[in-house]
């Protein structure tokens, strides 16, 4: 039968979702609703038919989501060919749903009760039944239409409705050069895929961890003791990118062990070690300048008021860059300072005596550069401000407003002094 077949391929299956006792024997069967599946099953086995056509829907949205890497997910419906119950909800409910999202390409639930749609079933059940020689007390009940026809019927009112809802929310307005430039900014604030790359490569191997590259990924064989409640102590193999391949887990922004790497690091560097692992502060002698430029990495705070919601409060990290001395600076603009901060390599070394005298010195002069870090904080609220009247004016939201909260944290400063590259 099929579910043999199925079973004997090996694949990974899921069942879905009601008689859980009945499947504990199976291996590699998961039986569950409602929870995401989707990184170690790739198909669905209905067993049960219910009333409501979402559920198939719902079920299989447990599979077939975001995070997928198999490029077919296969689903199967089990109902009994000979069962009179079957047939009634294949009948009024389930093909008529299938034909609906074959036309509209979406499920548009039973606009009706329960109790509407069971007598409808109920309905098709006695009409089926070839040897009923009594009217049944629904067609008695129901002299002018019959309960499929009233389910049918407010079901393609329902259609008719959504097609016109998506029609008018089709969002003909939005401009997809304008959408583009604010998920560009907003990466350029959360992080991209390279900028994720980037960090966790750098810190395993400044934490003596280091990830090793396979076909296809990277290997974390070693986990840290601080990460280990969080991933375990077994190896683990990442993906930068996604969707990752089969087998493979993808490291976001937000995965455990970019957080758990990200908290290590920033409190290591706020306890004031004698050799932290990321240093607050530092002079670096490179070839990327032709100047003494000076780099500061900030934390800023926004507060964001909207009548129809509580305030709450932001922070960002952002940096910025000037040439010259603090009392007559010439600022870089925040894409050059970034850039700086990536790329600058040393060439050169310095006495640990002129790298510490050097650091006092600019710290001692900070303060006269305060007037510019509040200027930049405000442009910088403003211009998030700006973003969100934007997207507010297409979804047509409530009007918000971001405001500075002052004075912001330096949490790095890091001088890059020009020098070339020595040949030994």
């Amino acid at each position: 039968n099929p579910l043999s077949k199925i079973l004997a391929s090996n694949k990974t299956i899921t069942l879905a979702p009601d008689y859980r006792n009945l499947w504990f024997n199976y291996p590699k069967i998961a039986v569950s609703e409602g929870v995401n599946l989707q990184s170690h099953f790739s198909a669905v086995i209905h067993y049960d038919l219910p009333w409501n056509p979402n559920r198939l829907e719902q079920r299989e949205g447990r599979i077939d989501r975001y995070g997928q890497t198999a490029s077919q997910v296969k689903t199967l419906l089990l109902y009994g060919s000979d069962n009179p119950v079957d047939g009634a909800v294949l009948d009024v409910l389930i093909r008529k749903a299938v034909q609906i999202h074959k036309t509209l390409g979406i499920t548009v639930p039973v606009p009706m009760d329960s109790t509407t749609v069971s007598e409808a079933v109920f309905k098709s059940l006695f009409d089926r039944a070839n040897d009923a020689v009594q009217l049944s007390l629904l067609d008695l009940l129901d002299e002018q239409e019959s309960a499929v026809e009233q389910v049918h019927k407010n079901w393609d009112k329902a259609v008719e409705r959504e097609k016109i809802s998506r029609t008018r929310f089709a969002q003909r307005s939005i401009k997809p050069a304008e959408v583009e430039q604010e998920l560009i900014e907003s990466e350029q604030i959360l992080g991209s895929e390279q900028d994720v790359e980037r960090f966790v490569l750098s810190a395993a191997n400044r934490l003596s961890c280091s990830l090793t590259k396979k076909k296809q990924g990277w290997l974390l064989s070693t986990i840290p003791n601080f990460l280990q409640p969080s991933l375990g102590d077994k190896p683990r193999l990442f993906s930068f990118t996604t969707p990752a391949p089969e087998g493979v887990e993808y490291l976001g922004r937000n995965h455990p062990l970019v957080e758990g790497l990200a908290r290590h690091i920033i409190e290591d560097a706020l306890s004031n070690n004698q050799d932290p692992i990321a240093a607050r502060c530092g002079f670096t002698t490179t070839d990327t300048v032709t100047k003494r430029t000076t780099l500061l990495l900030l934390r800023l705070r926004h507060l964001l008021n909207s009548p129809k919601h509580q305030s709450l409060l932001a922070e960002e990290c952002a940096v910025v860059g000037f040439t010259g001395p603090p009392s007559n600076p010439i600022w870089l603009t925040p894409e050059e300072a970034k850039s700086l901060l990536e790329t600058a390599n040393p060439v050169g070394d310095a006495p640990p005596g002129i790298k510490q005298a050097e650091i006092e010195d600019l710290l001692s002069q900070i303060t006269e550069i305060e007037s510019d870090l509040e200027l930049f904080a405000r442009e910088r609220s403003h211009s998030l401000s700006q973003s969100h009247r934007r997207v507010r004016a297409i979804t047509q939201e409530g009007q918000i407003q971001v405001k500075p909260q002052l004075p912001m944290d330096i949490l790095g400063v890091y001088i890059l002094q020009p020098g070339k590259i020595r040949n030994s």
